[in-house]
């Protein structure tokens, strides 16, 4: 059994990508080809790097090689800190170039299409020198993004007892509504209950996202299955869908009324207190942002808040 070491570890970043190449290749000759050097020297490296560590780091065998539990471990750890660092060399190379930084934002579909636009535009316009790279993701895929350090910001639906750790605050409130077709036998109704729905088939957006996933617990909790007859990606999909009269869909107002009035579909209220979906602003932690990630919180927060009140809704208390 190998001694515990009584010393803090010493890691270089040329050792941990070699190792990082070594479990990702399966092999020391592999990641020999990967990391232009022989394989005696990446040999040589994982063994330092075992010694220091005081326990092995990989299972070596007739095929390859394989992480051990402790190799997997340092391999998440080695994997995120070459990710940062690669992160501030790209960070101070923009100051280099007169940028003052940039925000990485990991956002959902609906906030992508609905919010983000006219928010980032107003942002960039009066923020020429920061950049901001934004990844549309499920919203259980921002909250997994944010924990990770993937992004700096997320902007999703997802439950508030999900986020862990994480901290948050309100952007806005998304409204859902119900669309049909024109002569459907709900299209003069003004609101309905969603159990009112349940016998009709449905065009909803992929399994992960969260108005399908909203839609989907509904009917459970009515004891009843979502009959789903399409499957499309997109608001307009769903649109053009139940336009043509071939079912009915969930999907927020902001994304069906501005082309409601020259559409073959009606748009009904639903009367159930899910139909209303704060849209949060997450972060590990608002206080140690980078600045030009502080700097969007207070824009997106202060769009946020108007936007909700241009839809006659009033956001519920930020956190």
């Amino acid at each position: 059994m190998r001694a515990v070491p009584d010393r803090p570890m010493r890691f270089d970043m040329e050792s941990l990508r070699i190792f990082v190449a070594v479990v990702e290749e399966g092999s020391i000759a592999a990641a020999s080809g990967r990391t232009h050097l022989v394989a005696s020297a990446v040999s040589k490296r994982v063994s330092d790097l075992e010694t220091d560590a005081g326990t092995p780091l990989l299972y070596r065998h007739s095929r390859g090689v394989q992480a051990t539990p402790a190799g997997e471990a340092l391999y998440h750890h080695a994997k995120r800190l070459i990710e940062h660092v690669q992160q501030i060399s790209d960070e101070l190379s923009e100051y280099s170039q007169g940028l003052r930084g940039h925000a990485r934002i990991y956002v959902n579909f609906t906030a992508m299409v609905q919010y983000l636009p006219g928010a980032l535009h107003t942002f960039l316009r009066a923020n020429p020198e920061v950049r901001v790279d934004m990844v549309e993701k499920s919203s259980d895929e921002v909250v997994q993004g944010i924990a990770s350090g993937m992004a700096d910001l997320g902007i999703c639906s997802a439950p508030r007892d999900s986020l862990q750790d994480l901290q948050w605050r309100t952007y806005s409130v998304d409204k859902l509504v119900l669309i049909v077709p024109d002569g459907h036998r709900l299209a003069q109704r003004a609101a309905v209950k969603f159990a009112d729905a349940l016998d009709e088939d449905f065009i909803i957006m992929p399994y992960a996202t969260s108005i399908s996933k909203l839609c989907r617990a509904a009917a459970e909790r009515e004891g009843r299955r979502l009959r789903v007859r399409i499957e499309v990606t997109s608001f307009e999909g769903v649109r053009n869908m139940v336009g043509a009269g071939l079912g009915i869909g969930v999907l927020p107002e902001g994304s069906v009324m501005p082309y409601a009035q020259a559409a073959s579909y009606r748009v009904i209220e639903l009367a159930e207190p899910w139909s209303l979906r704060p849209m949060l602003i997450v972060a590990r932690n608002f206080d140690t942002l980078p600045l030009p990630a502080r700097m969007l919180v207070d824009h997106l927060s202060k769009h946020g808040a108007a936007s909700a009140g241009a839809m006659g809704i009033s956001s519920p208390p930020s956190t």
